[in-house]
């Protein structure tokens, strides 16, 4: 069962990698249509999950902290599983004082909506002195009641979520998305919170393997603070570099005027930089004999906050999507390459998998060169920053 485990586990991250790569060429519509909207994409998470349960019960896992890990992620897939076959999406174009109360589907085809909707002003916000933009609002009324729809607000109503999308050139018309689904996304946060309780839940485990490292390393304080003050550098650096780029100086795209950005940012960033120090840590015991032991030590106490916090930044950026979006997931390359760089260093932080430490953590990191600089210069997508 083991070795099954592992099998699904390297094919589903195999899948994932190379669905980017055709994306590339064959374009977004191909990968959502031939991959990640096909059965068999489902039925392999589905066949891992399964399989990962199966080994949890047969090797009696009792640590309430590590069960609530998995358990997560279980409830996570559930609810991306609800999504994929209950959700409905489309698009609602509004044009000044009509009734509409029916929106457009991906195959263009005409539905009812529960309500009729109605557009009674649509307006576009500048930042001070300029012609950029820096919100779109419209002002609609549903079933006579009031909303106000702008990028970072929605409009919710009988489970109908309402998003500002697009507008016409005369400024008389709005086009909204659409997103109906009241299963997939209650499940989906459900499992969100969970995962954040547990993240949080194995750093502070008196039995957990980061409190074991630790106790390892208390001789070596004087390393240890030379270690922490390079790594507070190194991230002051990476988010002086990125929140530059969305700061209102430099009048970012209104999708990004929002609170959940330099969490998002930040989070993922520090991830990042434990994560770099961990590789450094790793290189320096290949190099050195004489440290190899404790450079181990030291990479493997730096990779569970690095993927408390990987996990942090990745679910609050899929609760930032749907919020701006209407869609928590959409296997953007980054996205996609954010999942394979977690599942990818999630594997040494399992004990009963034997593996060269050092060697797998330098490896490892060729996973997040490739989440920046392969998505932003190859890939591209909606995270491209090149």
């Amino acid at each position: 069962m083991k070795r099954s485990i592992i099998i699904l586990y390297i094919v589903v991250v195999a899948v994932l990698a190379a669905a980017t790569v055709f994306e590339k060429y064959l374009g977004t519509d191909y990968v959502s249509d031939h991959i990640y909207g096909a059965w068999w994409f489902s039925a392999l998470w589905a066949l891992l999950a399964a399989a990962s349960i199966f080994w949890f019960i047969k090797r009696k896992v009792r640590r309430p902290s590590v069960i609530a890990l998995h358990l997560a992620f279980v409830v996570i897939l559930a609810g991306a599983l609800l999504t994929h076959l209950t959700a409905i999406r489309g698009v609602v174009p509004l044009r000044k004082g009509v009734d509409t109360n029916t929106f457009l589907t991906r195959d263009m085809h005409l539905h009812q909506m529960p309500f009729t909707i109605r557009l009674e002003q649509f307006d576009v916000k500048f930042y001070q002195g300029t012609q950029m933009p820096s919100d779109y609002i419209s002002q609609v009324t549903i079933d006579g009641k009031p909303f106000t729809i702008s990028m970072n607000q929605i409009a919710s109503h009988k489970n109908v979520r309402l998003y500002q999308m697009d507008y016409d050139a005369d400024m008389l018309g709005s086009i909204l998305s659409l997103n109906y689904d009241p299963w997939g996304i209650p499940v989906t946060y459900s499992g969100y919170a969970l995962l954040f309780v547990a993240l949080i839940w194995l750093l502070i485990d008196p039995k957990g393997r980061f409190r074991e490292q630790l106790a390892l390393l208390r001789n070596h304080r004087r390393q240890l603070n030379i270690f922490a003050a390079g790594i507070a550098a190194c991230f002051l650096f990476l988010m002086y570099h990125f929140l530059n780029k969305y700061s209102p100086e430099n009048h970012p795209m209104p999708v990004l005027n929002s609170r959940l950005l330099p969490i998002h940012i930040a989070t993922i960033m520090l991830a990042y930089t434990l994560l770099l120090f961990a590789c450094l840590s790793s290189l320096v015991g290949i190099l050195s004999a004489k440290y190899r032991q404790g450079m181990k030590h030291l990479s493997q106490m730096l990779l569970y906050p690095a993927l408390t916090f990987l996990g942090f930044g990745i679910f609050i950026g899929a609760i930032w999507a749907n919020i701006s979006w209407g869609n928590y997931w959409s296997w953007d390359p980054k996205e996609t390459w954010a999942i394979i760089t977690l599942m990818i260093y999630g594997i040494p932080a399992h004990r009963s998998i034997k593996l060269n430490h050092n060697l797998y953590m330098v490896l490892a990191f060729l996973t997040i060169l490739m989440t920046y600089f392969g998505v932003n210069y190859f890939l591209g997508g909606m995270h491209s920053y090149a």
